[in-house]
């Protein structure tokens, strides 16, 4: 799908010669001071040792081409974009102009010592009749990755759009444990199951005290990474099972599924009041894998959507209210965003 876009690129300038007027190219790099951790210690014979994490600084740098048309609401307060910037309108299915539109944002971060990625890349066409958008979403924060091809019929009524059409996702493996299969319970220990995880014990005795210190031996060499057991299977032992889970998930590819979609949305503005809302409503899917996501057997539980609002509102000179999010729910996962406040300007 990535490559699908990229490719989609030159074809499109060449047809339209002004598909890139207007579009801003930009980049930023951002760093901070990490979270201080709380102090952590470990006993260490008759003593205790200072294991406390001390986080590298924080940092994103962030890459992107957009070229997105705001919509009467918006304005925009920065002289750069910096790639961070989380407008809640770029989630619309209708946009504010017809033509195409685009936004292709990749975002390096380092967050309290955890690297990870987030790319955000769509291109979509917007016509009287029709609204039809590629996108590709790997989210690695909330674990949410999927390509998407939407294609849908658009009837539009004054401040009313209506949409129809349908919906082909390649997504991760969702809804699976893979534990659950490989470990039962009754039939092997937790320490064999730490051992075919590539961790390794040695007995010690004190005394008449009997322990065991854990070894990971994954890389070749014996690394000590706890000194008993409590330590190990407390701290250690849980993160194992997740890598597991994790890289048996990540063979199992993308699956991929077929939906019927139904989008709702209304739009109105005025100096004093402005109402954005959009709601996407999947009720029906069809799985073409093996490991496509099981809905269950309630109709209830099939129900996917994405939806948004943004309102705002000027009481007078003084004051203004807003409050603005979005509210996703794909494959199980819910994810949300929401704020919420007031502007008294003083003079």
């Amino acid at each position: 799908m990535i490559r699908l876009l990229f490719l989609l690129l030159p074809l499109l300038s060449f047809g339209q010669i002004d598909f890139f007027k207007y579009s801003t190219l930009y980049t930023s790099m951002s760093m901070n001071t990490s979270f201080i951790e709380r102090q952590d210690y470990i006993a260490v014979d008759k003593g205790y040792e200072d294991v406390t994490q001390i986080n590298p600084y924080d940092y994103n740098l962030t890459i992107g081409l957009r070229k997105i048309a705001r919509f009467d609401y918006e304005y925009k307060v920065k002289t750069w974009y910096y790639g961070t910037e989380q407008s809640v309108a770029d989630n619309v299915t209708i946009g504010n102009s017809i033509g195409w539109e685009y936004l292709f944002n990749y975002s390096f971060i380092r967050n309290r010592n955890d690297k990870f990625t987030e790319k955000n890349f769509w291109l979509r066409y917007l016509g009287e009749w029709c609204v039809t958008k590629a996108q590709y979403v790997d989210n690695q924060r909330v674990n949410l990755r999927y390509n998407s091809f939407d294609t849908r019929l658009r009837i539009n009524k004054g401040n009313w759009d209506f949409t129809i059409g349908g919906v082909f996702r390649m997504h991760s493996a969702y809804g699976l444990t893979p534990i659950e299969d490989f470990w039962i319970a009754g039939e092997s220990t937790f320490q064999q199951l730490a051992q075919d995880f590539d961790y390794a014990p040695e007995q010690w005795v004190q005394g008449f005290y009997v322990d065991q210190n854990w070894y990971d031996i994954s890389g070749g060499d014996s690394v000590l990474v706890a000194t008993s057991n409590n330590e190990f299977f407390n701290h250690y032992f849980g993160d194992a099972v997740a890598t597991y889970n994790e890289r048996e998930l990540e063979k199992l590819g993308m699956q991929k599924e077929l939906s019927l979609v139904l989008g709702l949305a209304y739009y109105k503005y005025t100096d004093k009041f402005w109402l954005h809302a959009w709601f996407n409503l999947m009720p029906l899917h069809y799985g073409l894998d093996t490991y496509s996501y099981e809905y269950g057997d309630n109709a209830l539980d099939a129900l996917e959507w994405d939806s948004g609002a943004i309102l705002g509102f000027r009481l007078n000179k003084h004051l203004g209210f807003f409050v603005e999010g979005t509210h996703l729910k794909y494959w199980g996962k819910e994810i949300f965003d929401c704020k919420f406040g007031f502007n008294y300007l003083i003079f």
